[in-house]
């Protein structure tokens, strides 16, 4: 081979190298960096994450379940209660077996363990979203404020429960669909020597049946 030709091979073939090197290394993973080296870079990473984690639990939203969804849209449920909590937690793919949701309205009177009319319009928006989701079985869960006598305190809780399954049996949810449990003071989340404590132990749950 002539030394020119020679010479123009070897480019030819340092050229193939350099993009051959290139393209390894553009499809090598980003590795993460730390706030300390890029702070930028970081951030980066954490958005992309974040990007990452709601693609893929918006994809687990089947699309029967997003068109159930669509048809609830201008119901407009009340900020902060449970309709619009456990709306928010299906449309985001979240694992409904593990969420736990407070009602915002469901305040009983001292001793008492009616269904006021304050009450009503939640129960109501979410009796319209169980009849949209007709598998769905859930347990209605009360507590007390973690004061007096426990026993009397289960009792109570265990007819407030009741009188919330009741109040939405009346809405045309069945009530094999349905458990009212009454927990007493066996789970407070707050001090009972304080005030805010025993309202915010004093409270009414939903959350889903396995079966």
């Amino acid at each position: 081979m002539k030394p020119h030709r020679q010479l123009f091979f070897t480019s030819l073939c340092l050229i193939a190298l350099l993009f051959v090197s290139v393209a390894c290394k553009n499809e090598v993973a980003k590795e993460p960096v730390s706030a300390e080296e890029d702070p930028i870079g970081a951030i980066e990473d954490m958005v992309d994450e974040t990007k990452a984690l709601a693609k893929k639990e918006a994809a687990q939203v089947d699309e029967e379940t997003l068109k159930t969804l669509e048809s609830l849209r201008q119901e407009h449920f009340v900020e902060g209660t449970v309709g619009e909590k456990l709306y928010q937690a299906i449309d985001a793919g979240k694992d409904l077996s593990v969420e736990v949701f407070l009602f915002k309205t469901l305040n009983f009177q001292v001793d008492k363990a009616n269904v006021l009319p304050a009450m009503q319009s939640e129960l109501q928006q979410l009796a319209k979203l169980l009849k949209a989701f007709p598998k769905f079985k859930i347990e209605i869960g009360a507590h007390t404020e973690g004061v007096g006598d426990p026993i009397l305190n289960l009792t109570l809780s265990q007819d407030r429960a009741t009188a919330v399954v009741d109040a939405l049996s009346k809405m045309g949810i069945a009530k094999s669909r349905m458990k009212a449990t009454g927990y007493g003071d066996e789970y407070p989340v707050a001090d009972v020597q304080m005030m805010e404590g025993r309202m915010a132990n004093e409270r009414v749950e939903l959350t889903f049946l396995n079966k």
